[in-house]
């Protein structure tokens, strides 16, 4: 059992002795029901006789007052052993869960952007809010499925001492009621299963709805559209599947509880009258079947949610395995200082669903220096959101090499390298806190940098974490600058960062902020549609269906300029 098996790789020592306990109050659950027919016939040749003695305790009748004592005190300590027996694997079951999510948290920030990208948001969203909580599901019902499964054992090894042909009729029953149980059960895990693949892609369709939700609201039949084609389609295809499921499964369950009934209707009626069996004995095995009622149902009616879990752990193995890890290493490194990075023949390729080759970009030379404002343009799908990841080192090139210096990129030298960028891309996330060190002097500069961004009267930094972050896109992306700044590393790349500024602060832009970073010595990356400041880049690149030129600015004649303003612009 996977499930099982994460639990022990955890913490081994408490899972046994949640197993052991679990053991013992299952084996105290099955000693019960002998107890009290020691109490009930005590004439029977069988048990011990015991007298007829009535003892009062505390004003009750109390008959066979040792035996009464030793069932109470075996009821108090089972309950007690089977609670920390419980109690034991849920705290496992907990720590199971946090080690899940640890290493999805661990994973997707060790794994290729591309190979996140190809993945998408939602499937590990959905298996971190839906699979993990499953999973501590499926581990409380395992303490009663251990102490059921012992009582049944426990019982079964009683109805064998008191009449063997019984036990074999059981053990027949359970033989056949296990083949007859496991075919439908078959098929309603492969139910579960496809159910919880389409939760992968109704969580995409709530995405949309959050994320959509202006477009929606302009549009009533995009709107119904939506909701019939996606939300409502995907809601109906797991209400489907989930009722045919459980279904299957809770009616598997019902049939199994009423073998156990069978079983004791045909040894009572029909059993007796093939084999010699003292009434004594009779009432010993229809108590003892009774009683293997109670622990069937519960082991029965737990394999559905177990089956549940172990879908969820599958899944979560599946898509951990999906998530593969960067081999680089992870330990910055000296490198020699540097004043360009130099892309030399440098390609990369998309992965394709189909058996089409994927856009590709390259071979692209070029290079970009230090104290020197670069522009990347080109038209819609001409590569520059590639080339920005290439020189990020968020993509590392199939062919070629990309130098830093003398330096070239590879495993060794990528995670250092990485360290000395800073980029503010389109779809840039804007945390709540600077996650950086900060002290004295930074919180000052951070607080001139409110005033330079005219964020000061809506922003506060205290502690290291904004205030708020609900402002407008051209606020939030003030403040991505403002964490930029404080970061102060050697490459900044700014994706369409002016696209939701107003006027003024556009200008701001690209004729204060690009100029301060160039007189930094900064290399300074731009993509931009902003024809108007072409004249502020040092040099620029123009991105035509993979391929790239690079021109200084002073190289290009007007006429160059403006045929790259009305191509791509």
């Amino acid at each position: 059992m996977k499930l099982f098996t994460e639990f022990m790789r955890r913490a081994p020592n408490k899972v046994f002795l949640s197993v052991v306990l679990g053991t013992i109050a299952g084996i105290g659950y099955s000693a019960l029901i002998p107890l009290v027919l020691i109490s009930v016939q005590p004439k029977d040749e069988s048990f011990v006789e015991v007298g007829d003695q009535v003892d009062t305790v505390l004003g009750i009748e109390v008959a066979s007052l040792e035996l009464a004592i030793l069932f109470f005190s075996s009821c108090f300590l089972i309950l007690a052993i089977r609670t920390i027996s419980e109690v034991i694997l849920l705290r496992v079951a907990a720590l199971v869960a946090k080690d899940f999510r640890t290493r999805f948290y661990h994973q997707i920030s060790n794994a290729p952007i591309a190979a996140l990208e190809k993945l998408g948001s939602s499937k590990l969203i959905a298996s971190i809010n839906i699979d993990v909580p499953r999973v501590v599901m499926g581990a409380r019902i395992i303490p009663g499925l251990l102490i059921n499964s012992v009582s049944l054992v426990g019982m079964l090894g009683f109805l064998l001492y008191l009449n063997a042909e019984v036990f074999k009729l059981v053990i027949m029953a359970i033989v056949f009621g296990v083949i007859t149980y496991q075919i439908p059960m078959l098929f309603g895990r492969k139910i579960f299963t496809r159910s919880r693949n389409i939760r992968d892609e109704l969580q995409e369709g709530i995405r949309g709805l959050v994320y959509g939700a202006k477009e929606l609201k302009l549009s009533s039949e995009k709107r119904a559209v939506f909701f019939e084609k996606v939300l409502n389609k995907h809601e109906q295809e797991i209400l489907k599947n989930d009722k045919l499921a459980h279904t299957i499964v809770n009616v598997t369950s019902s049939f199994g509880e009423l073998m156990s009934f069978f079983v004791i209707g045909l040894v009572s009626f029909v059993f007796v009258n093939y084999h010699s069996m003292t009434q004594q004995e009779l009432i010993g095995v229809v108590m003892a079947l009774l009683y293997l009622v109670g622990p069937m149902g519960i082991i029965l009616n737990a394999i559905p949610q177990l089956t549940v879990s172990m879908v969820s752990v599958r899944k979560i193995g599946q898509l951990l395995k999906a998530i593969p890890n960067e081999e680089i290493e992870r330990s910055a490194k000296d490198f020699d200082s540097w004043q360009s990075i130099k892309f030399n023949k440098v390609y990369y390729q998309y992965e394709s669903p189909d058996d089409e080759p994927g856009f590709e970009v390259g071979p692209i030379s070029i290079e970009i220096e230090k104290g020197k404002i670069t522009f990347i343009i080109g038209a819609n799908g001409s590569g520059k959101s590639t080339l920005s990841k290439l020189i990020t080192l968020h993509y590392l090139p199939q062919k070629g090499t990309i130098s830093f210096g003398n330096q070239p990129i590879d495993r060794e030298s990528v995670f250092t390298f990485r360290q000395s960028i800073s980029a503010i891309y389109s779809d840039y996330f804007l945390f709540d806190q600077l996650l950086i060190n900060v002290d004295s002097d930074k919180e000052r500069l951070a607080n001139e940098y409110l005033d330079l961004l005219h964020l000061s009267s809506k922003v506060k930094i205290t502690d290291g974490r904004f205030s708020t972050i609900s402002l407008s896109d051209g606020q939030r992306k003030r403040l991505a600058l403002l964490v930029a700044f404080l970061e102060d590393k050697p490459v900044y790349l700014f994706d369409e960062w002016a696209a939701d500024q107003d006027p003024v602060f556009k200008r701001v832009f690209y004729h204060r902020i690009l100029p301060e970073l160039k007189k930094k010595n900064k290399a300074v990356i731009v993509i931009s549609h902003d024809d108007k400041y072409f004249h502020v880049a040092d040099k620029i690149i123009v991105m035509e269906q993979g391929s790239a030129m690079s021109k200084a600015n002073q190289e290009l004649s007007n006429t160059e300029k403006q045929s790259m303003v009305e191509e791509f612009c």
